[in-house]
């Protein structure tokens, strides 16, 4: 048998594996089939997901509330201006997806904002704006987009937490909280479409908390330590997400190797984890986050404010 010979069989066994994978097991990310939809894509990690998608050959639609320049944007990537927050925008640019796109099969939820203020220096709109953007979004996202993956019966729902979901610092009350809301969704939606071992509807959930990443958002924010929680390089994380995707892993994913730990810690008697939060100085990471924010919005809408700290 010629070399040629082996190509073909070869290709037609991954083709005929692939397949019968995806009938068994679900979706896995194939570019040539799928159209990859990511919100607060304009910047930071989502930026580097668009990125990697696209140049892999997929059809990709990036939503955000404020778009990158002409000169900014990414070739081959869609992009569609729209509130995450605002459940009435994210239907509307639904249809528009839908008519000029297609039926969205990978949905990476990634939006996300932040104050870094106490509970009490929160005003009320902050906390909502938050919780809305952070949490509520990808309730909306998943409503609208959902039953085309149902109906093909081919989907892939990707939530960006954070390892803060399990255990938040102070000052982080807002962002700790939506995250680990983003948690139990990703829990909740897994089972209700079915039991992950059978996958009855082709449709898989992954869950991704990475730790502090290297964006706008944290940029004045150092880390409590480079040695046990280093920072992370949005282009790093995107090729973790991609090719997770890629190989139709689901579950969770915890980026860099101590959040397998946090979920631990935290179920240690208090004083224990009293002493580790001192000891990591994880309370006190967000002393610095606070004047540097401020100097730059000023008095700065809500609105101008979500624009300015971008997505994850």
């Amino acid at each position: 048998m010629g070399p040629l010979m082996c190509t073909v069989m070869l290709y037609h066994l991954d083709k005929y594996y692939r397949n019968v994978s995806n009938a068994l097991i679900g979706h896995f990310f194939e570019p040539h089939r799928d159209v990859v939809l990511i919100t607060g894509g304009g910047m930071g990690l989502g930026k580097e997901i668009a990125k990697n998608v696209s140049e892999k050959g997929a059809q990709t639609v990036v939503l955000d509330l404020k778009l990158p320049t002409v000169q900014d944007q990414l070739e081959n990537v869609k992009y569609y201006q729209c509130d995450v927050s605002n459940c009435e925008q994210v239907i509307e640019v639904s249809k528009r997806i839908g008519l000029e796109v297609g039926v969205v099969t990978v949905l990476i939820n990634n939006a996300g904002i932040t104050h870094g203020k106490s509970i009490l220096d929160l005003n009320y709109d902050e906390i909502e704006k938050t919780i809305k953007v952070n949490l509520l979004s990808s309730f909306y996202t998943i409503k609208v987009f959902l039953p085309g993956m149902i109906k093909n019966s081919r989907g892939y729902i990707v939530t960006i937490a954070s390892v803060l979901g399990y255990m938040s610092p102070a000052r982080l009350s807002d962002y700790g909280a939506s995250k680990s809301g983003l948690i139990a969704l990703h829990e909740s939606l897994t089972y209700e479409l079915g039991p992950p071992s059978l996958n009855p509807n082709g449709i898989k959930t992954l869950l991704v908390c990475p730790g502090q990443i290297k964006t706008r958002m944290f940029s004045s924010v150092s880390s409590p330590s480079s040695l046990f929680a280093p920072e992370l390089e949005p282009k790093f994380v995107a090729k973790k997400v991609v090719k997770a995707l890629e190989l139709g892993r689901r579950g969770e994913m915890k980026l860099p190797l101590y959040g397998n730990l946090i979920p631990i810690m935290r179920a240690f008697p208090w004083p224990v984890v009293e002493f580790l939060r001192n000891v990591s100085g994880m309370d006190q990471s967000m002393t610095t986050f606070k004047n540097a924010v401020s100097n730059r919005i000023g008095s700065r809408t809500t609105s101008e404010m979500t624009s300015l700290l971008g997505a994850e």
